[in-house]
This record gives structure tokens, C-alpha cells and sequence, in this order.
């Protein structure tokens, strides 16, 4: 049968799309254009959901994965659709091969598989895999194998127990995966890995991990139709395990590359329909699967143990098995498929071909199983007939034509080897056998001083291995005779001779190797141009490892090398704009000289000291997102035209960086489109070999019609134009064009213009638009480079800039340590257009690094050192911690002294840090709780909005209201900086995306209106650093999640762009913490969740990864408490699958570089308001999964507490609104999708710190200069104490200020004893033993009483409880009682003493 696969949208991303074969013939149809139309509008049309690609087989039988999303494998499973269950366990006779059929194909062993243990790796969780497994074993009198018993076990991708969301198409995969292990090898262990996800990463990662665990056969049925040359990186990461049979389905979409399939280190894994036969001594006859999997790789490597496949680097497949669903195997799932049902797809082969490798034998150590078959071809059922290849419309072609491939045996079976079934298909196991080999193992020393020798290289014939840290090393081969030779860096080669192995033969062999003589290369790298001052750089010796970094004041490099060879030193420098240089040298005795000069690139970012011109023209690079000065746009139709505002965030595909000119005809509606871009007059009247240049991309994606791009010039104002560039095919970008104008020279007056004309036809992007006469112009000066440091602790400072005073645009910025050992962060280089002594400052002022200033005399032509060491405040808190002992009832001051240690001045601010305390409940509004249930990723269009009409908040609750926003808002943000609130973005009821940004006046209660954003976006992650709004991510209104960002700065009321993220998520949490933005989990165009956490460094304006969340999450909870990053709740919901809650919270231990467990909330919410004051974590609103509902509940994390506790309710349950510190809630929706124009806010939680009701600390001054000392005035009270309250009260103390550094804190323990003549009363309650002794009781109840009054207490953990008495001569009662325990009562009789002990056992009832 044939298998209808995906449409084949060609994609330089991994498992986008079915990716093109070497050689082949792949017809593009009209039916597949249709196809790809009606796919593409359903993803990216605005306001509509994400289609699923339609990637089922055609008529009886379903892909249960579908085409993978870039950068994820899909499984290759393919179910019956009439098949797909409904019959129970034990069924009389299940459809589909069993374990005895595929034993009997197969020639296989009854009971093998003892002492082996099988893995199967898929990506996320079967809840039933064990159960159905049990099922399907009993079904056919397999052994059992369950946990229980230690024959299966299933791990996560780290190899715990924190499963990953389920997901049907994956859970189905897992069943026929077990199944198959099952039925083949039926007395293994089997070891089940879940990934988290299908993301490459993830997989790998849990490939790496069955491996780890000890397995030696791991079955993988999942991968993606891609080859490319970045393979060989995943390869080394994941798939390169030698010793263990890797096993990988070759794919279900017929003719055509699949990766990891592809991979030289795996077994490749194809499939046949299998039938039985009457004919024959075999009983059963195999032709090719059609939907079976097979090509040539165009990149990646031959194996050694490949010949006579017809192509010139890997083929696609090595073995087969049965693949083919109408001659199906019979699988047991009711997880995802009712019962029992008949599965297929290489999905079903690549499992069995792992059961056969564990029933021949552990596989040799340092050996590739995937080889073992070539051994032995004749030991396998050759399959000669059928083929997979496709013509137009993905038909099967005539199988009376010619092959549909090159060469022809990659898609056609024949004698021998093809690719569609490799080798054949099993007939027994001896092909799966490592065959007669021996080993050899030794350790390589250095000669002189017995050290071990690590990377050393160990050549056993064609085979090799490094040696450990240890020196040792060990080798399998085949029987036969070999020559062993050791190498190592600085040493002689050692020839071991030859060595004969025969079979099962252990041999050892030892070397000790002589280092040889060596001897220095030296030289400078050099700038290549009119400069020719020394260059940093990177050096690296061809067959030397490591490498060497020059100096950067100088350009000097030194290295030692072996003397009497030939090498290639190649440099790269650390500047921009220079090519690399490389150089031979042939060493002898005596040190050599070898010095380089760096060329220069000429185009794009220059090195410092040289500057482009354009004689006669000028040039453009569309930075803003305006139309620059002196060009012009004319639109010939209503559609619009060009623009430079990016609205669905395609990103600059030019080549260039920053903005850029484009015409975006989907998002100007795909209607017809003919705009013009006209340049400013350039006089080219002194100009002799003018020309254009211009970065672009007129891309293949978002186009179904040819466009028409031109480029016209005119010379007499625009009244006659001539084409000088015409596309209306494909220019992929980055593309940098030239175009000569020579015929224009001498010309006055030129102008130029682009014209695009067409619809549906895409869209066309233009950067860096140059005209006139290029040249490279050296510009005079020198250049200055050294380090920035922090003066405090001599820590490199990154992002600092060092600018000249006279000559403000030569600056330059301080960088992280390329990692260069001789280099620590806060290297920086700066050209000098001024010579002789100039005065330059740097600092990072910003981020509490005020400049510092030095004279530096800059020589011409050269490279000048100059550091600087930046003095910012710091301060230090003497005492660094406070006792007091206080009476009950009294109260004492005592002087804290800060000293400003630093060189600048600095601000102070006093707070106070609860150790150990509760949050208390507030009145608000009835809980309540709309049924409802969401989609995480489709949380807008609503079309309808609502005011504050009397259902918010009233004088009589807790949320206050501020004035209705302007326009109602979901999906955008809410932050507060200074007091001051701001509200924008996200998405408004008429389905649009808006940039809009205001700040709420509580003076006049009104919103004013703010610059607005660069990019519309809704579901953004921002916050304020250091007094700057930030804002990343996002998704645009086709739902692309958008990798751009942008920074608002309320003293300039301005937004500029910063550096893309590495990846793009939509409704992530994010909160600053340590001068650094933290953007948490988010979600896809297709699914929500993941533990991908991005931090973001405005200083250097870079990113990097920070410690994985444990759980795949988005749409949670994220704030910063008194320093420390906590997120709670959220959601993960995978393609096409419901949501399930992330009901959890977190704390992110920077220092150690992970997430550790806090309580729970108490509730399983996502898309809840988020705000963060008082010392505490909140959320409001949000939907609950579990209930599925939209609630108005709050909730706040207290830390000093580690527990939750209910906040006053929002007026009505809302979700998807924004909050901001303080605490405010503005805008989001209710239940029923209506957006809201309401602003909320809860008073007393405006306060960083939380209040310590017994602590208080006031400053002398609110700031304090460099060297001085200002005093806290810190007063412990005790007089609100109640008799319950002596002893020890613990809080912090938090001083803050504008340097760099965390705040200080200062413990504070506040004593408080009885006054005198008091008597202190302690005892423990506990309950009476069986036999004697007794058990403390926690929570016992206390009653003291006496002639004063009585007091109620409830015992601690420890069954403990203690109370002051104040003096009397009489006697205390006390009554205790316990639940299930019969109460007592006791009395006792201080009589003036200073303690009294009184401890009661409680009998059972």
C-alpha cells in the first residue's frame, strides 16, 4: 500500500520536510502546490489556530506522529485505521503478526535474550506502557516483565522518575516499540527512556542516557527527512556509541533521506511487506514497502564497512524488516488505541532488528554493530523485488519505467544490496553477531617520568582509540594480523609491530613513549591594511591540538612544536572585518619566525581604523522603523507597500543586521501589491565606475505567484526609468548584489527604485543600499586596547564603554573573554582617530559603574595599552550582625554603622527580610469559579470588550480600581518602575496587534500615551533593569513567536532594538534578577512547554542558557523576592494534545545552577496576573486546569515561610491579564473571552521587602560618599509580644543601593525574656505506648490558666510548649487535650521559681 505523506516544504531546518535525496528526480505538481497553499493559509492566516499537517496514510492506515515541527523527530508508527482497537486483552486471536509468526520469518530463537538489556527511546510519556506490555506478554505466553521483578524500568531523559507529559501519537509508538522488543527477544530486560519532547535535543540526550544506564542495544523508531552539513555535530553529541547497537528506523515516506538514520554510527533500519508462502522452504516472501525509507547521503561519511552501494558517501538503509501495515504486527495499546491493533512503519523493523543484535551477543567494545552484517550478507534473506521510489503527485511510478532514482538501487531491490532493505532481512542471527575478534587493551606513559599520557592515539590497522586521563585504551577486532602504532602530541611515534589475533584472544600491549625535541615558532599577526598594527587573534596548527591566542597589545604569538615537520599555522582574528591568513613552516633545530597578515574582508562590519565611502552616492541601512529622509514610497494599489517595521517579525534575512526596508505581501493582506521605493538625487557627475550594492532576500516561502522585482534608474527626475536588475525567481538570502552603473557616470542627477509588483507572491527584503564609487579608506590614528575592571574586586567588567572625550564616536565596548586563558572578561579595543595624549573614559554607569577617566598618548599606526580600573560604591555593614536581648513589653534601639568602601557615592535605602513568617487573609470577593476551559495557545480574538460597569472592585473590598485603559488589552504587559505603572501591547478586541505603551498619572488618575513599541507582539516577557523596560519574545498575529527585542527608556521616552534571543517562545514568564532579564519556559506556534530558560545581559547586550526548569512549562508564575528568582504553576500542552498543569513551584539557586523545589500552590493555574512586593510572590486569576475553570482567586508564596496563603479575590475571575509590582492587574479576559478595560490594584504590596512588624531600621542619610560612613538607627520591639512570644525572633536587615553589587543584609535576632520575678513554663505532651514510654504529640492543645487570664497554646513538632507566667502565688490549672487521645488536666505551682517544667502523657480512647 501506499503511504500519503506530507507535503514537502523544503526547509533548511531539521525535520521540517522531507529532505531531497542526492540524485534524485522529484517533480514539482499542481496538486502538491494546491496542497501546500491550503497548509500554508491554514498555519499563518491571523486570528486562526495552527492547522496540523495532514501526514496520515492515505485511506486504511494513520501516521500517529505526522510531519515534524524544525528541530523535532517524529515517530514513524503507522496504525490500521480499521485496526486501531476495540478489542480487550486476552483476545482469542489478536489481528497481526505475533511473536511466533515474526519467529518463524525469521528463523529465530523461542526464548532468547537472557542477560541482555534492550532500550527503547521515544519521546514523551505512555502512563500505561508497563500494563499494556503485561497485556500483550500474557496474550502470548511471553515471561512477564514488569517492574517489580527488574526486567523493565522507565526513566526520563535524565534517568529519574519525573515523567514527561503524555502524548497519544508518542504512547502508540511505545507500545509497538515494547511489543516488538517483546516478541523477538522475549527474555531481555527492557529499559524505556521518555524524552521530554520530541526535540532533537531531548532525544539525544535520552539516547545518552539508555547508554548510560548500560544498555547495549537501543531502538529508536523516530527521526526526520533532512541531510545536511551540520549533522556531523548531532552525530558526535548523541548517536556515536561504540560497543552498543544503535538502531534507527529509516523512515515512512518512501524514497528519501532520514535522519538519524543517516548517521555513519547507527544501524539503518528499512521495511517489507511480508507475506506468507506456499512456495519455497522458507514459507515466506518479502518484497519492498513502499513508504520504506532509503537514499544517498550528500553529506554524510561513507563507513568503512559500506561497498558496493552505489553511492559515494552513507546509504540509507543496512538491513530491514517487516515494515508494511496491511501485513502488520499486532500490537496492544489502550492508552491512545483501544486495545489491540495492527501497527507498522520501520517503526515496527527498527525494534526488531534490536531484539535480533541482543539474541547474537553482546556487542565488542570500541566496534560499530552496524557493521556486523556486512560480514555476513549471505546470512540474511535477500529482498529483490519492489521499490519505494515516487514520481509527480506522489504516485508510485510505473514499476515498468525506469527507476525513479540515482543511482537506481537506492529506491529498486535487486540481488544484493539496495537501499530500500540493505543487506536483506534477518535469517537467524548470525548476521547480527560480532563474529571471530580479539582484544587488545594497554596504557601509554611518558618514558622519562612514568606519567600516564592522555589523548594519545592508538592505531590498531584501520581501527583507533584515545586513551583516558589514565593513559589506557583498549581495541576489538576482527580475527587477523595488525600493526599497532601509538602517537602523541610532543612524543616520537611508537610501532608496536604487528599483532595477531584470533578469536576470543586477549592481548596487552604497553608503550612508553620519548618526547621529542622541540622548538619555537614566533611571530606577530598583523593588520593586513594601511594600518598594519598587531591584530588579536586565534592561531591554530593543523594536527596540533588546542590553540594559541596572540597579545592583544602587541600580536605576538609563541608556541613549541616538534621539530623536523611541516606545519600550517592558520589565524583568525578577534576583530571583525578580517579574513583568516595561514602560513607553512618548516621547523628544524633553531627557533623560526613566522608572521601573518590578516586581509581585509572590505564588505560589511569593518576592522577599527578603516571606513567605507561612496564617491558621488551615499548609503542607507534602514536602521529605524521609519522612512528615512529623502526617500520616497509610492503605492499603486490599496494594499500599501513597502514599510520598515516588520510587522510579522520575518526577522532581517539579508544578510544585514537591525532593520530594513521590506515589502510583506501576506501581512498587507495578499492582496495586489505594486509599491515603488525611490532613493534620494545622487550626483554621479565626478564619478567614473559607479555602482549599487545592496543586501536582500526575495525568499521561496510565503509566496504561491511569481513576484516582479526590479530595480529601475532614472536620470531625469523620475520621469524615465530603465531597468537595471529584474527577478521574478527566488533569491535566497543573505545575498549581497552588485550591480554595476557605469552607464550612469557623469550623471548629475540618478535615482533608483525598487518595484514590486504581484500577489500571494511573498515577500522582498533590501538592507544596506550603497551607491556612488567604493572605496577603502584607511582612516588616521591608533588603536587602544586593555582591560575594564572593577577596582573593588578585580573582576572584568562586560559591557563597559571606553570612548575619547574629544572624539565621542571612538569608543569601543567591553567584551567576555573569547575564552583566551592569558585574557580575562572586560577585554576591549578602541580606535583613536586623534594621536599624541588623549583623555578617554570608561564606565558602565548604567549598571553602577561610574566612568573613570585616564590620559592615554595614542601612537599613529599602533596599538597603545591602557586599563582601567572603575571604583564603584560598596558597602559593608559593621556590626554584620545584631543580638538584643528585650525585656517583654520594652523596646531597645542599637546603631548599625554602613561604610562606603568604594570610590563613588551611594544611595541608601532600608528594608526589612522576614526569616520565618505568614501572610494574613484580607477581605475580598467571593471565590468564583466560570467553567471554562482555554487553549494556552489560542488565548484571544475576542471581539467584544468590557468596561468597568460595576462588576470590579467597590469600596467595600480589598482591589482598588484605577481609570479603565484607553482600549482593552490581552496578552500585553504590566510593569512599574519608581512608583510610576505602565501598561501596552498585546492584543485588542477588533483582533488586532497593537505597540501601543502608556503610564498611569495617579495625580490626574488618566493614562498618557508613550512612545509607542518597535514591534507589535502579544504574550511578551519583559521587566524593568536598572530603570529600562525590556521586552523579548512574543508572538506576532499569524502565532510565530518572535526571537526580536526592544528596551524602552522612560527618561527619553524612546525604544531601541537588542539582540534576538536564541530561540523564539511566545508566554513565557520572565523576571529580572542580578542586573539580568530571565525569560522561563513559552510556547511554540504549535505547542506550549518547554525548559529552555534564556537569560538576557543588557550590559553586554547578549544572551546565554541558564539552569533548565524541571518541568516544560509556560504561561507560569515568575517574580524575584529579595533577590532569589521563584516561578510557580503553568501550563504544557503538546501538538494537538489537551493541557495539563505544571502544579508545581521552583527557586533558581544561581550560585549552584539549579531549580530547587518550593511548596505548591494551592491550585493548578496558568495565565494568572503575576506581581511580586512585600517580600512575596502573587498571582490572580488564571484558569484552572484540574477544574476547568477561570477563577478569581489569589494567592501569595511567602519564602521566609515556604508556604502559600490566600490573597484577597479579584472582583471576577479573569486570565491572560498583566500584573505589575505594586500590585496591580490591568486588562486580560473573563471566561467568556470578553476583553477587559479594567485596572486593578491591591494597596501595601508596593514595598520590595516584606515588613517585620517587631523590626524596624531607619538611615541617618539617604545617600553616602566614597569613604564614608552614615548610621542606621535599628529598633527592636517587643511591646506588642504576648506572654506565648519569648524567646528568639530572627529577621534580616536589607540594605540597598544603586552600585553593582547585592544588597547587604544584616541578621537581626531579637531576644525576648520575661520580666523579672516571671516564671517560665515548658513541657512536652505525649501519648502513653502500648508498653510503656510515649510518643510526643505535635499539635496538642494547651490551656493555661491562672488568676490573670489564660492562654491557649498548640504543641510543636516535637510535642513541646512553653508560656511566661507573670508573678502570682497561686496555682495554674493546665488542660490538655489531643485528638484520639482522652484529655488531662494538671496543676502547677510556680511559687516564684524561674522555671517550671510540666510535662503530660495523654492515654488513647
Amino acid at each position: 500500500m501506499l503511504i500519503r505523506r506530507p507535503s514537502r516544504l523544503l526547509s533548511r531546518s531539521l525535520g521540517a520536510a522531507p529532505a531531497k535525496p542526492a540524485g534524485s528526480r522529484w517533480q514539482r505538481a499542481t496538486g502538491a502546490a494546491a496542497a501546500l497553499l491550503l497548509t500554508a493559509l491554514a498555519v499563518q492566516l491571523p486570528q486562526q489556530s495552527p492547522a496540523a499537517a495532514d501526514s496520515g496514510p492515505a485511506g486504511e492506515s494513520e501516521s500517529l506522529c505526522g510531519t515534524p515541527q524544525p528541530g523535532h523527530f517524529g515517530c514513524f508508527a503507522v496504525r490500521q485505521a480499521d485496526g486501531a482497537g476495540g478489542r480487550s486483552a486476552r483476545s482469542a486471536a489478536p489481528e497481526g503478526f505475533g511473536p511466533a509468526d515474526l519467529r518463524s520469518a525469521y528463523d529465530l530463537p523461542a526464548e532468547g535474550g537472557a542477560g541482555a538489556t534492550i532500550a527503547v527511546v521515544a519521546a514523551y510519556d505512555n502512563p500505561k506502557a508497563e500494563q499494556d506490555l503485561a497485556a500483550y506478554r500474557a496474550q502470548y505466553g511471553l515471561p512477564p516483565c514488569t517492574s517489580d521483578t527488574g526486567c523493565f524500568r522507565k526513566v526520563d531523559q535524565r534517568g529519574g522518575t519525573d515523567y514527561p507529559q503524555s502524548n497519544d501519537g508518542w504512547a502508540g509508538e511505545i507500545s509497538l516499540d515494547l511489543d516488538m522488543v517483546s516478541a523477538v527477544a522475549p527474555k531481555a530486560h527492557i529499559l524505556l527512556v521518555e524524552a521530554d519532547s520530541s526535540a532533537t535535543d531531548d532525544l539525544g540526550a535520552a539516547v545518552n542516557t539508555a547508554v548510560a544506564l548500560g544498555a547495549r542495544y537501543v531502538s529508536n523508531s523516530y527521526g526526520a527527512y533532512y541531510d545536511g552539513p551540520d549533522l556531523a555535530a548531532l552525530d558526535a553529541a548523541y548517536f556515536d556509541h561504540p560497543g552498543t547497537a544503535v538502531v534507527f528506523a529509516s523512515g515512512d515516506y518512501g524514497h528519501g533521506l532520514s535522519y538519524p538514520a543517516s548517521s555513519p554510527y547507527v544501524t539503518s533500519v528499512g521495511g517489507t511487506s511480508l507475506s506468507r508462502s506456499d512456495t519455497g522452504e522458507r514459507g515466506w516472501t518479502e518484497t519492498v514497502w513502499s513508504g520504506t525509507g532509503s537514499g544517498c547521503s550528500a553529506y554524510q561519511p561513507k563507513p568503512a564497512f559500506q561497498t558496493g552501494t552505489g553511492c559515494d558517501r552513507r546509504s540509507v538503509a543496512d538491513v530491514s524488516a517487516v515494515a508494511d501495515p496491511d501485513t502488520g504486527v499486532a500490537v496492544y495499546n489502550t492508552y491512545s488505541g483501544g486495545g489491540w491493533g495492527v501497527y507498522g512503519g520501520t517503526s515496527a523493523s527498527a525494534p526488531i532488528i534490536a531484539g535480533l543484535y541482543a539474541l547474537a551477543g553482546t556487542p565488542v567494545e570500541g566496534t560499530y554493530p552496524a557493521a556486523y552484517p556486512y560480514r555476513s550478507p549471505g546470512a540474511l534473506n535477500d529482498v529483490t523485488t519492489g521499490g519505494n521510489g515516487h514520481c509527480s503527485d506522489d504516485a508510485p511510478c510505473d514499476p515498468d519505467g525506469p527507476p525513479a532514482c540515482e543511482p537506481a538501487n537506492s529506491c529498486t531491490a535487486g540481488p544484493g544490496y539496495d537501499g530500500p532493505t540493505g543487506l536483506g532481512t534477518p535469517n537467524g542471527v548470525g548476521a547480527f553477531r560480532p563474529g571471530p575478534h580479539g582484544t587488545v587493551t594497554g596504557k601509554v606513559t611518558d618514558k622519562a617520568g612514568g606519567k600516564p599520557l592522555s589523548g594519545a592515539t592508538v592505531r590498531l590497522g584501520a581501527l583507533s582509540a584515545l586513551t583516558g586521563a589514565d593513559g589506557r585504551w583498549s581495541l576489538a577486532a576482527p580475527t587477523g594480523t595488525y600493526t599497532l602504532t601509538v602517537d602523541a602530541f610532543g612524543y616520537a611515534r611508537k610501532n608496536l609491530g604487528e599483532v595477531t589475533l584470533a578469536d576470543g584472544t586477549e592481548l596487552t600491549r604497553n608503550a612508553a613513549l620519548s618526547a621529542v625535541p622541540t622548538a619555537t615558532v614566533s611571530g606577530t599577526v598583523r593588520d593586513g591594511g594601511g594600518h598594519g598594527w598587531g591584530v588579536y587573534a586565534r592561531l591554530t596548527v593543523d594536527g596540533v591540538p588546542g590553540t594559541v591566542h596572540t597579545d592583544p597589545r602587541t600580536g605576538r604569538y609563541s608556541v613549541r612544536l616538534e621539530r623536523g615537520k611541516t606545519y600550517t599555522l592558520r589565524a583568525t582574528g578577534l576583530y571583525p572585518g578580517y579574513r583568516p591568513a595561514e602560513t607553512k613552516v618548516v621547523l628544524g633545530s633553531s627557533p623560526k619566525t613566522a608572521d601573518l597578515a590578516l586581509p581585509l574582508v572590505g564588505t560589511g562590519a569593518l576592522p577599527p581604523g578603516y571606513a567605507v565611502e561612496y564617491g558621488g552616492g551615499g548609503f542607507q541601512s534602514f536602521d529605524t522603523a521609519a522612512k528615512p529622509g529623502g526617500w520616497s514610497i509610492v503605492n499603486h494599489t490599496d494594499a500599501g507597500g513597502w514599510g520598515f517595521d516588520d510587522p510579522l517579525t520575518r526577522g532581517n534575512q539579508t544578510g544585514g543586521d537591525g532593520g530594513f526596508a521590506q515589502v510583506d505581501d501576506y501581512a498587507l493582506g495578499w492582496g495586489a501589491v505594486d509599491t515603488e521605493l525611490i532613493s534620494p538625487e545622487y550626483d554621479l557627475s565626478k564619478e567614473t565606475r559607479p555602482a549599487l550594492e545592496f543586501d536582500t532576500a526575495l525568499p521561496s516561502l510565503w509566496r504561491f505567484n511569481d513576484p516582479t522585482a526590479d530595480i529601475d534608474v532614472s536620470t531625469d527626475g523620475g520621469n524615465t526609468w530603465e531597468n537595471l536588475w529584474h527577478h521574478t525567481d527566488v533569491v535566497e538570502g543573505p545575498s549581497h548584489q552588485t550591480v554595476p552603473l557605469s552607464a550612469y557616470a557623469g550623471k548629475p542627477s540618478v535615482r533608483l527604485r525598487f518595484h514590486f509588483a504581484g500577489s500571494l507572491t511573498g515577500i522582498w527584503q533590501l538592507d544596506n543600499v550603497a551607491v556612488g564609487t567604493r572605496s577603502l579608506v584607511t582612516v588616521p590614528g591608533g588603536l587602544l586596547t586593555g582591560r575594564v575592571t572593577d577596582a573593588n574586586t578585580g573582576a572584568g567588567i562586560v559591557g563597559a564603554t571606553v570612548s575619547a572625550a574629544k572624539a565621542p564616536q571612538d569608543s569601543g565596548r567591553s567584551i567576555a573573554s573569547p575564552d583566551d586563558p592569558a585574557v580575562g572578561d572586560g577585554l576591549y579595543w578602541a580606535f583613536s582617530s586623534r594621536t599624541g595624549r588623549q583623555e578617554f573614559t570608561a564606565g558602565l554607569p548604567a549598571f553602577g559603574y561610574p566612568a573613570g577617566t585616564s590620559t592615554v598618548k595614542v601612537v599613529a599606526d599602533a596599538v597603545t595599552s591602557a586599563d582601567f580600573a572603575l571604583r564603584p560604591s560598596r558597602l559593608k555593614a559593621s556590626p554584620g550582625a545584631v543580638g538584643v536581648t528585650v525585656p517583654w513589653g520594652e523596646k531597645k534601639t542599637v546603631t548599625v554603622k554602613v561604610r562606603n568602601t568604594g570610590g563613588a557615592p551611594a544611595s541608601l535605602t532600608v528594608g526589612e527580610q522576614a526569616v520565618a513568617e505568614t501572610s494574613a487573609r484580607m477581605p475580598g470577593a467571593p471565590r468564583e469559579r466560570t467553567a471554562a476551559r482555554p487553549d494556552p495557545l489560542d488565548v484571544a480574538t475576542a471581539t467584544t470588550a468590557a468596561s468597568n460597569d460595576g462588576t470590579g472592585a467597590t469600596s467595600g473590598q480589598a482591589w482598588q480600581p484605577l481609570a479603565d485603559l484607553p482600549q482593552p488589552m490581552t496578552g500585553g504587559i504590566a510593569a512599574a518602575y519608581d512608583g510610576v505603572l505602565y501598561s501596552g501591547l498585546g492584543q485588542t478586541p477588533d483582533g488586532q496587534w497593537t505597540t501601543a505603551l502608556r503610564s498611569y498619572d495617579r495625580a490626574t488618575a488618566t493614562w498618557k500615551d508613550l512612545a509607542p513599541a518597535i514591534t507589535k507582539r502579544s504574550g511578551a516577557a519583559y521587566g524593568f533593569v536598572r530603570g529600562k523596560l525590556y521586552v523579548v519574545g512574543g508572538k506576532n498575529r499569524a502565532g510565530t513567536p518572535i526571537a526580536g527585542g526592544e528596551v524602552y527608556d522612560p527618561a527619553t521616552d524612546t525604544w531601541s532594538r537588542i539582540a534576538d534571543a536564541p530561540k523564539a517562545y511566545g508566554n513565557s514568564a520572565a523576571a529580572a534578577v542580578g542586573d539580568r532579564l530571565y525569560v522561563i519556559g513559552g510556547c511554540t506556534g504549535v505547542s506550549c512547554g518547554t525548559r529552555d530558560v534564556q537569560v538576557y545581559d543588557p550590559a553586554a547586550d547578549t544572551w546565554s542558557a541558564g539552569p533548565a526548569y524541571p518541568l516544560p512549562t509556560s504561561w507560569q508564575s515568575c517574580g524575584t523576592v529579595d533577590g532569589t528568582l521563584y516561578c510557580a504553576g503553568g501550563v504544557h500542552q503538546g501538538d494537538g494534545q489537551p493541557p495539563h498543569a505544571t502544579a508545581a513551584g521552583y527557586a533558581l539557586d544561581r550560585a549552584a545552577g539549579r531549580w530547587t523545589p518550593i511548596a505548591d500552590p494551592p491550585v493548578d493555574f496558568w495565565g494568572a496576573a503575576t506581581g511580586v512586593g512585600a517580600g512575596r510572590l502573587m498571582a490572580a486569576g488564571g484558569v484552572l486546569v484540574g477544574a476547568g475553570a477561570v477563577t478569581n482567586e489569589a494567592y501569595a508564596y511567602d519564602p521566609a515561610a515556604n508556604a502559600w496563603s490566600a490573597l484577597p479575590n479579584l472582583p471576577q475571575p479573569l486570565y491572560a491579564a498583566a500584573g505589575a509590582p505594586g500590585w496591580s492587574v490591568v486588562g486580560g479576559q473573563s471566561a467568556d473571552r470578553v476583553m477587559q478595560t479594567s485596572a486593578l490594584e491591591l494597596p501595601g504590596y508596593d514595598a520590595p521587602h516584606g515588613d517585620v512588624a517587631w523590626l524596624a531600621g531607619r538611615a541617618s542619610s539617604s545617600s553616602v560618599g566614597a569613604g564614608r560612613t552614615a548610621e542606621l538607627t535599628v529598633t527592636v520591639d517587643a511591646r506588642a509580644m504576648g506572654p506565648a512570644d519569648a524567646g528568639a525572633h530572627r529577621a534580616l536587615l536589607v540594605i540597598d543601593s544603586d552600585g553593582p553589587y547585592a544588597s547587604v543584609t544584616v541578621p537581626v535576632t531579637m531576644t525576648v525574656v520575661a520580666p523579672r520575678g516571671w516564671t517560665h513554663l515548658s513541657g512536652t505532651v505525649s501519648g502513653a505506648g502500648r508498653h510503656g514510654g510515649g510518643t510526643p504529640l505535635a499539635g496538642a492543645t494547651v490551656r493555661v490558666g491562672n488568676g490573670t487570664g489564660a492562654h491557649t497554646l498548640s504543641t510543636a513538632v516535637d510535642g513541646t510548649y512553653r508560656l511566661w507566667l507573670p508573678p502570682s502565688g497561686g496555682s495554674v490549672a493546665l488542660a490538655v487535650s489531643a485528638e484520639g487521645h482522652r484529655p488531662a488536666e494538671r496543676t502547677v505551682r510556680p511559687r516564684g521559681r524561674e522555671a517550671v517544667t510540666a510535662d503530660v502523657v495523654l492515654t488513647r480512647r
